[in-house]
């Protein structure tokens, strides 16, 4: 395998160009001989973007695939790897076709969950309809069978969906009975919360990620940060959120959901100042349009480098994937100017390297 040497500035903290080289399909802060220039000096260079909160068995992408089918799957990780986003959670489908993918297949790693767990009519019809009784011993298998982590529905609307009416689907008791079983298969639990009760018990119950988050206060921000729970805020579906929530043509839904999305965004500068990990996720977007939600946590008051970060560097502590890192797999995206200060750069990247091996 050819080796490469690259001199550019390693974002997303750093202010100078430094030297990496890459052999044998990872990276390698020692010189190598016979290594090729991998681009001219001078570019910014991260590790492979993650998008922390994706549903990849969703046709968001209007490719016209079948839902659920691995063909969609991987259209929409080719999507991802085009943009130069390499890491994938996905945190909840209509099949199982997103489970077990390493990149072997040269296509952007997944963290899986499986199936949605929401009781009978918890969640439009997507879900695994499950009861609480059954929810520790049903969200295990999904661990045994593979998945990485387990996705419940906090809560939903029954019937329009008017936020305000979102019903809690699980008590403080079932989730941490879930919790402790998932934790003690290896796996990792998140939740979606678009109800302030469901997010308090969220972080009461002690999962491992609060997903939407709506309703969120100082009070569980300081819980989240001594428990080690990240947020994935997902501010950038925001628009989609506020359509369907005009759609019940009840003027006060809409308003309600603009109010929700508000108090969030006034909460993020709070979660990161408290040290609570902030992850980047799009949720119903295309693929490969994580430099949106990117900026809108830019917007929402993080610091560009510190915004960045929830997609490279901290996604991928938090996750367990190295940044980087001397050995870590080559997985980088080269830009030839500085996106921190302009997000929308992200979307076009001037090389994409997975193991080593130039894809775009």
């Amino acid at each position: 395998m050819t080796a490469y040497h690259l001199r550019a500035t390693l974002l997303p903290h750093g202010d100078q160009p430094s030297d990496l080289w890459i052999s044998g399909g990872s990276i390698t802060f020692q010189p190598q001989d016979g290594a090729g220039e991998l681009a001219p000096t001078g570019g910014y260079v991260l590790p492979g973007l993650v998008d922390c909160h994706v549903h990849l068995t969703f046709d968001y992408g209007e490719t016209g695939l079948p839902m659920g089918s691995r063909a969609l799957v991987d259209e929409n990780r080719r999507l991802n790897l085009l943009g130069g986003t390499l890491l994938l959670r996905d945190v909840g489908s209509i099949s199982d076709k997103a489970i077990g993918l390493d990149g072997s297949d040269g296509l952007p790693r997944v963290r899986a969950a499986n199936r949605f767990l929401a009781p009978p009519h918890g969640y439009f019809g997507a879900e695994r309809a499950t009861e609480a009784t059954d929810l520790p011993a049903v969200a295990e298998a999904q661990v045994q069978a593979g998945s990485r982590w387990v996705k419940l529905i906090g809560d939903w609307p029954r019937g329009p969906t008017d936020f305000r009416k979102s019903v809690v689907n699980y008590s403080t008791r079932a989730i941490a009975a879930t919790v402790a079983a998932v934790h003690a298969a290896g796996g990792k639990v998140a939740m979606h919360c678009t109800a302030h009760e469901s997010t308090a018990r969220a972080v009461e119950g002690g999962v491992d990620t609060v997903e939407h988050g709506a309703g969120m206060d100082e009070r569980l921000l300081a819980q989240m940060a001594t428990k080690g729970i990240a947020w994935t805020p997902t501010l950038v579906v925001e628009p989609l959120a506020t359509n369907m929530a005009a759609a019940t043509e009840d003027p006060q839904a809409a308003a309600y959901v603009s109010e929700m999305f508000a108090d969030m965004k006034s909460m993020v500068p709070f979660a990161h100042n408290l040290g609570v990990t902030i992850l980047a996720g799009t949720d119903v977007l295309r693929g490969g349009e994580i430099w949106r939600e990117i900026a809108a946590l830019q917007a929402a008051g993080l610091e560009p480098a510190n915004a960045l970060a929830t997609a490279s560097t901290a996604a991928r502590a938090f996750l367990g994937d190295p940044a980087l890192e001397e050995g870590a797999a080559a997985d980088l995206v080269l830009y030839e100017n500085d996106p921190r200060n302009d997000p929308e750069l992200l979307a076009r990247p001037s090389l994409v390297m997975l193991g080593g091996q130039r894809v775009a």
